[in-house]
Parts: structure tokens; sequence; C-alpha cells
């Protein structure tokens, strides 16, 4: 499956827990996860992958 990395800096655990409930359930994807240094995310997605919709979802310009 693709992945597609952005370097992204989360502020804390918590705000990595709801980055990742808030994109979860984005089209096309499969797993996010946040760096143990909270300085990117990874998003493991299908071909159908929204891009603009889990940037939108992420707070990501």
């Amino acid at each position: 499956m693709p992945q597609t990395k952005y370097d992204f800096t989360v502020a804390d655990k918590d705000a990595a827990k709801e980055l990742v409930a808030k994109t979860e359930n984005v089209q096309g994807v499969k797993f996010v996860n946040v760096s143990s240094d909270l300085s990117a995310v990874v998003v493991t997605h299908g071909d159908d992958y929204d891009e603009s919709a889990f940037k939108s979802a992420a707070g990501i310009a």
C-alpha cells in the first residue's frame, strides 16, 4: 500500500490522538501514524485516497 508523509508538527500526544481520530475515516485512509517525536504524519492509503479531505481534516495547509 502506498504511503504519504507530511512534515507537520503535532503539539503533544493528545493532539496526535485527536488528529488520528479526525482523519482515520477519510476516504482511502488505511492507517494514520504520528512519529514518536511528533514531527511527521504518515498516512498509509489506497488508490482512492482523498488527499485534500485528509489535509483539511488534519489542518495541514
